[in-house]
């Protein structure tokens, strides 16, 4: 699958797509990227992935 992920800069919330302002939060997505795992949001609506900076460990 193709995709491109946007990175956002967090404030103090973020549940509103920048792209499509689709209301009503995200999807979680994971990608393993050497011993770190990124955490990535998709728009549940216009299917944007969005980079947060969170990162689970392992």
């Amino acid at each position: 699958m193709d995709y491109e992920v946007k990175p956002i800069e967090m404030r103090e919330e973020f549940k509103q797509c920048p792209v499509c302002e689709y209301k009503d939060g995200f999807h979680s997505m994971f990608k393993k990227e050497d011993n770190v795992t990124k955490w990535f949001f998709i728009c549940p609506s216009c299917h944007t992935v969005f980079d947060i900076g969170f990162t689970v460990p392992g």
